[in-house]
């Protein structure tokens, strides 16, 4: 075996996670079944913490900032934009305004 088998606890405690979150996610980290007896080796937690990580890293920052890349990239015009405050404002204003019509049409429909 390629590594150091740890037991569910020891798992549970390098995570600073309980030993029943563990078994629960067993599956998603891969582990050994010996009998009854479910070990993980070492190098399979490693991996697993380090697919959990987020955030950008000092070395892919500059892939994050692509990702919000205003120009087009040959996506069909489809292109990710980073939503700004303006943005949101716009966006509220034409919900005010949606709702202003709506409520103008139920009153002129009322006074009819």
């Amino acid at each position: 075996m390629a590594g150091q088998l740890l037991r569910p606890d020891q798992v549970a405690e390098w995570l600073g996670m309980s030993t029943s979150w563990v078994y629960g996610n067993k599956h998603r980290i891969g582990f050994v079944q010996i009998g009854s007896a479910v070990r993980f080796e070492r190098s399979a937690v490693e991996r697993y913490a380090e697919s959990c990580k987020r955030g950008p890293q000092l070395e892919e920052r500059d892939k994050w900032e692509s990702q919000s890349d205003t120009g087009k990239r040959g996506t069909g015009g489809w292109s990710r934009k980073r939503t700004t405050v303006t943005d949101i404002n716009e966006r509220l204003r034409g919900i005010e305004k949606g709702s202003d019509r709506r409520g103008n049409t139920q009153r002129s429909a009322r006074q009819s």
